[in-house]
């Protein structure tokens, strides 16, 4: 399980809403002073992200809760929303290639794979909602 800290800003009869800090690897690299990416981190501030959760346990605003997603749901997360529509687009313009259609229709097949790629992530997503949200654990 993937945790992390956040705070409760608001709650209804059904969902918490919670505030949690952004989180990067910038503060436990020994690199600081010389990385690029270090040192954008330090002028852009703190970053907080706003969470919805189904209310499984009571909590207060202003209280302060763990959070959890396992690592499997992430990762099956990370292929699906990432790794699906380039594959699809790269296999639907190495079909168009291959039927020497032009140039202009591998475009495009590439661009129809890509994008349905997208679509059916966002519906099959949608169908198992639940394995990908986060959840209030006790510590």
């Amino acid at each position: 399980m993937i945790k992390q800290q956040a705070t409760v800003i608001e709650v209804d009869d059904e969902t918490i809403w919670l505030q949690a800090e952004r989180q990067s690897t910038c503060s436990q690299c020994q690199v600081k002073q010389g990385c690029g990416t270090g040192m954008l981190a330090k002028h852009v501030g703190k970053r907080f992200s706003k969470i919805a959760v189904n209310k499984t346990v009571e909590t207060t605003v202003g209280q302060v809760v763990t959070i959890a997603i396992p690592e499997q749901a992430l990762l099956e997360g990370a292929v699906r929303m990432y790794l699906l529509p380039l594959a699809l687009l790269l296999l639907f313009s190495i079909m168009a290639r291959a039927g020497q259609l032009g140039e202009a229709i591998e475009i495009i097949a590439g661009l129809g794979g890509f994008a349905g790629g997208c679509i059916w992530v966002k519906h099959s997503l949608k169908n198992k909602k639940d394995d990908f949200q986060a959840k209030v654990v006790e510590d």
